[in-house]
């Protein structure tokens, strides 16, 4: 990847080419059988109150935006119920990581997630949880990749999901040592 990635907060005006990146990922995930987003979810209305929460960021390039990530404390109901290792401090949440699907394949998707821990770690979280569609086999691959550990599994709109979470406690002592 040759050109330069810019991480920053979307702003309203990102509204439509936001949309435009989660169809065609949507798009792209139905030909290969993944039923994890649909015309119900994301919508537009979500995307519109993630911005407006200023919660949703942008990796974009010259070609446009690239990849998406909403970072919040925000938790499903459902992870109540899941066996979770990391209990204390602040925990942050990672929502509907998104790449472009022109942007596939290029470390987008890493990029990204790597700037939404770094984003939670300058603010002094703990740990990372998120969830994933367990067909979505190249985002389990991405989390796996990260350090991210399988914690349980908790059912969704669209079914069960898997639920994993990443300590940032362990690496701010590493940075700290060095």
């Amino acid at each position: 990847m040759d050109q330069k990635l810019i991480f920053r907060r979307a702003e309203p005006e990102d509204l439509p080419r936001l949309l435009d990146l989660y169809l065609g990922s949507i798009a792209l995930m139905r030909l290969q059988g993944i039923d994890q987003w649909d015309d119900v979810y994301p919508s537009e209305d979500v995307l519109a109150q993630d911005i407006a929460n200023r919660d949703l960021y942008v990796l974009e390039d010259d070609d446009g935006l690239a990849a998406s990530v909403v970072l919040n404390e925000e938790q499903e109901p459902q992870y109540r119920y899941v066996d979770w290792r990391y209990h204390t401090g602040n925990i942050g949440t990672i929502h509907r990581l998104c790449v472009d699907a022109g942007h596939r394949g290029k470390g987008c998707g890493k990029k990204i997630a790597r700037m939404a821990e770094a984003y939670f770690r300058e603010r002094g979280y703990s740990a990372i949880r998120l969830d994933a569609f367990p067909k979505n086999e190249p985002a389990i691959r991405l989390y796996r990749s990260l350090g991210y550990e399988f914690c349980g599994r908790i059912l969704l709109r669209k079914g069960v999901f898997h639920c994993f979470e990443k300590s940032l406690a362990v690496e701010l002592q590493e940075e700290q040592l060095l």
